[in-house]
């Protein structure tokens, strides 16, 4: 596991302990940034703010960091996930994530999302495999105003999951092996709250 692009490309992630965590394989977070530093959806990563919701070790989020993200915030409910994303976060050399604007939550994803105030501009969703944390995380970043019609979602799933994506609008789903790549946004939804 490594940094694929940015100002830490080639820094090697220290692993999850356990194996209850799942990492996002390199050849999937490399895809990934690709759809998002192309020009197709417009995003600027430099000028966004990122959340990266069931963090694991953090990698997706450190990803972003590298490539100059202006914000990112982790959020993973196990404190062995947590642990490894202060490690590798301690790997960059960030003497204050506070003046980094990096936020590290070790909490449920619903609860965490709750108390957030912020707009994102790119939201990571990579829960565990069918589970409905991401249905459940869409319903909230709208509800909470963490995103509007400028943001994108890209949540990760089994390639066998059908996510139910009411209220947004699904730009293109990408298949990675196992895994599916479901890009979202609602700027032709009706529904943002």
């Amino acid at each position: 596991m490594r940094i694929i692009g940015g100002k830490y490309k080639g820094l090697k992630l220290l692993p999850p302990v356990g194996n209850k965590i799942r990492p996002t394989s390199d050849r999937f977070k490399e895809s990934l940034f690709s759809i998002i530093t192309s020009n197709k959806y417009n995003i600027n990563i430099s000028n966004s703010n990122v959340i990266d919701i069931c963090s694991g070790i953090g990698s997706l989020g450190i990803e972003a960091l590298s490539r100059g993200a202006a914000s990112v915030y982790f959020i993973d409910k196990d404190y062995k996930s947590i642990e490894v994303i202060y490690k590798n976060l301690s790997k960059l050399n960030i003497n204050n994530q506070t003046e980094n604007n990096v936020e590290v939550i070790r909490d449920d994803a619903l609860k965490a999302l709750k108390n957030i105030k912020k707009l994102f501009q790119i939201v990571l969703i990579d829960p565990p495999y069918s589970s409905n944390i991401t249905e459940m995380c869409l319903v909230k970043l709208k509800k909470f105003k963490l995103i509007n019609k400028n943001s994108y979602v890209f949540a990760e799933s089994s390639k066998l999951e059908n996510i139910n994506c009411a209220g947004y609008q699904i730009l293109d789903i990408k298949i990675y092996g196992n895994s599916k790549l479901t890009i979202l946004n609602t700027s032709n939804s009706n529904s943002i709250e």
